[in-house]
């Protein structure tokens, strides 16, 4: 075989180098710190893992512009189906390992690090990807009312639970597709004439229906040797450095070095001034700032599942854990774990390096299912210089004005809409936390407090309660904030564990689980479980959702001037979005400020 002919599938990636671990790393720091992390996890997932079958080993060279560094593995996959399949006796002394070739490919040009990978390749990267990369290129090559789209996959910028993917003809165009508020994760779409002859003339695409996708990585589907690889690389480098972006939607990723730093800066000097706040255990939790919640960056469905959660310090080996069972207790118990071991609490550099050393690990049935550094998991709203930023799953958007704006009569017209206007719930008391207000529907007839009882790690409502013929699953939350993310969260993974049990062929096993949990724990106040469930099924009665929130602020302004003036564009894009992702199920959905009653 010609070896200068060979061609074969590329998707090409790229390293964030602004990922807080390989922050001002040089070329082989990063690619050590990657190498590393790689093994750790192998080492974390194989009990029986040996360094000798995985082989690692690194090569590199240079080539004029570009330095290579080539990482290979042996990766050791899943016990073997027939292993399990077979009975002992057939098995005994038989190797039924299967072991994969991967690699991964780094490609250093100019000052960036791109990728190509194969086998399992991606499992090396995949925490340190540009997780837009590919979406950013085709930002400065994108003509948005003429691009053909074929297939797309968005989300919201609110959570990464609900990712929709929707497939198209050719007579679709970008423009007439993305919403304003969607953030695409992947876009497969034809090449336009304009694009085969001038950016990509080289390449020889096809003249009929040539395809390009981007996501977090950028791939033309053309079979292309190495020296077009590196080709291909100098053009995208060159798009990515020359072209101006075009705006898909008008949600922004930030991309800036030297700005990223002053916003991490600035959510860093937040977090400092809350840890010494706990200098004044009476105020402390008044005073923190609700423009912050803890949340895993990527995890988000697992994350919300664990049913615990181990609070420490990087290679402290336990000695100091902190266990929390609440996930909304995080950020209190995070700043004052690190108040409590600090040495100088007017240390504010000390209490920083802390900051990243702290790492927060969730668990589902006492096994590891989320894990991150504390500050990775802080997702916050706040304004810098003249603009209001998000940091949503590690990263920082830019909220233009235009987007807050429509955002902002969305969630007016949304709240009006959707109102609850039956007169179902009471008022909230001042003084009374979450829980005393949800256990004050105890004592009335109708009504079951199912706040914090949790099956299958999700739970399904904080009220329940029936109503001509409808029951309203009511979820719970004190504060027009941040907070409001977490609710919309908890509804929607409620309604979507409920959907998904209800359509179960062998019968509703989450719903009657969750309802016998609640009557062992309320003996004086039973569901009548098979009633329930046979209205249901047969229905008699219907299931609205509903999203109560008690705004504590402009308490002397109507709701809809309260939503204007509110801060908070977590909790505005919140209520729109939890309106809009509940359409996917057969459910009703209500909005309700307590306040307002």
């Amino acid at each position: 075989m010609d070896i200068e002919k060979f061609k074969i599938d590329l998707k090409i990636f790229k390293i964030d180098k602004n990922f807080f671990e390989l922050r001002d790393k040089s070329f082989t720091e990063i690619i050590d710190i990657i190498k590393d992390n790689h093994l750790k996890k192998l080492r974390h997932k194989f009990k029986d893992f040996d360094i000798k079958i995985v082989n690692p080993e690194i090569k590199s060279f240079e080539d004029g512009d570009f330095n290579f560094i080539a990482y290979c593995f042996r990766q050791p996959k899943e016990k073997f189906y027939l292993k399990v399949f077979l009975p002992d006796e057939l098995t005994e002394n038989q190797n039924f390992d299967i072991i994969e070739f991967s690699f991964v490919l780094f490609i250093k040009y100019k000052s960036e690090i791109y990728c190509v990978i194969s086998g399992s390749g991606i499992n090396v990267i995949k925490k340190y990807l540009h997780p837009t990369f590919g979406i950013e290129i085709y930002q400065r090559i994108a003509n948005p009312t003429n691009d053909n789209i074929i297939e797309l996959y968005i989300r919201s910028i609110a959570n990464n639970i609900s990712s929709k993917k929707e497939t198209f003809n050719l007579n679709q165009t970008i423009s007439e597709t993305l919403e304003y508020s969607d953030i695409p994760t992947k876009i497969k779409l034809k090449v336009r004439n304009e694009l085969k002859k001038k950016e990509f003339k080289k390449y020889n695409l096809d003249k009929n229906l040539a395809i390009m996708e981007v996501g977090s990585f950028f791939y033309l589907r053309k079979k292309i040797d190495f020296e077009e690889l590196k080709e291909l690389i100098i053009d995208l480098h060159k798009i990515y450095t020359k072209n101006t972006p075009k705006q898909l939607t008008l949600f922004n990723k930030v991309n800036e070095t030297d700005l990223l730093k002053k916003l991490d800066d600035k959510l860093l000097d937040l977090i400092t001034d809350d840890i010494q706040l706990h200098n004044d255990p009476s105020r402390v939790r008044q005073t923190l700032n609700d423009i912050i919640e803890v949340v895993h960056p990527s995890k988000l469905e697992r994350f919300y599942e664990c049913e615990k959660f181990v609070i420490r310090y990087k290679f402290s080996r336990g000695k100091k854990d902190l266990e929390i069972l609440d996930r909304s207790d995080l950020y209190f118990n995070a700043t004052k774990y690190i108040f409590d071991t600090i040495d100088s609490i007017t240390d504010r550099y000390a209490i920083k390096q802390n900051i990243f050393k702290l790492n927060i690990t969730g668990y589902v049935n006492n096994k590891e299912a989320t894990y991150g550094s504390f500050f990775s998991h802080v997702t916050a709203e706040m304004d810098h210089e003249t603009s209001k930023y998000f940091k949503i799953d590690g990263h920082w958007y830019i909220l233009e004005n235009e987007f807050l704006n429509i955002m902002n009569d969305d969630a007016k017209a949304y709240y009006s809409k959707y109102v609850l206007n039956k007169n179902i719930l009471i008022n909230w008391k001042d003084g009374e936390d979450e829980d005393t207000y949800n256990r004050s529907y105890h004592e009335l007839d109708q009504y079951y407090v199912l706040d914090k009882v949790i099956k299958e790690n999700i739970e399904l409502c904080d009220i329940l309660t029936i109503n001509n013929n409808i029951a309203y699953f009511i979820h719970v939350k004190n504060g027009f904030n941040t907070k409001m993310r977490d609710l919309y969260i908890q509804v929607i993974l409620s309604a979507k564990r409920l959907s998904n049990d209800l359509k179960n062929t062998k019968g509703i096993s989450y719903l009657k689980k969750t309802l016998e949990e609640y009557n062992k724990r309320n003996s004086d106040k039973k569901i009548d479980i098979d009633n329930f469930l046979e209205k249901i099924k047969s229905k008699e009665l219907t299931i609205n959702f509903v999203m109560a929130f008690k705004n504590n602020h402009y308490k002397k302004d109507n709701i809809l001037d309260r939503i204007d003036k509110c801060n908070s564009n977590i909790a505005k894009y919140s209520l729109v979005q939890v309106v809009k992702e509940m359409q996917a199920f057969n459910f009703g959905i209500n909005l309700i400020d307590i306040s307002d009653l």
